[in-house]
C-alpha cells in the first residue's frame, strides 16, 4: 500500500460542526449528490422551495436575502415564485370585485 497520499485529518472549524448533533456538516458537493440521488432535486430548486413561501408570507425581502444568501435583491427575488393563491390576493387588492345588488 502506498502511504504518500495520506495526510493527517485536519481539525474541523466550529462552523463545520452541527451544533445539534456534533457531527461534521455536509459540503455543498456532497449535499448536491445526495439531493439528486434521493430526491431528484438540486440546490437551486431548494432555494425556490424555501424562498417562495417566505415571499407569500410577506416576509421582508432583506430576510429572504439573508436566508438565500443573496446580496442583490434582484437575485433573491428570482427564487420567490408566487402561487395562484398569492396572485389572486394581489389581483383582489388591485381590482376588487364589484358588488352587484
Amino acid at each position: 500500500m502506498d502511504w504518500r497520499g495520506v495526510v493527517p485529518a485536519r481539525r474541523l472549524a466550529a462552523g463545520d460542526i452541527c451544533p445539534h448533533t456534533g457531527r461534521a456538516r455536509l459540503g455543498d458537493d456532497r449535499a448536491c449528490v445526495l439531493l439528486d440521488k434521493y430526491a431528484g432535486l438540486d440546490l437551486h430548486q431548494l432555494r425556490h422551495s424555501a424562498a417562495t413561501p417566505l415571499g407569500e408570507a410577506e416576509i421582508p425581502l432583506r430576510l429572504i436575502m439573508g436566508r438565500t444568501r443573496h446580496k442583490n435583491p434582484r437575485t433573491a427575488m428570482r427564487y420567490v415564485n408566487p402561487g395562484a393563491e398569492a396572485i389572486a390576493k394581489v389581483t383582489e387588492v388591485l381590482a376588487p370585485r364589484r358588488r352587484t345588488h
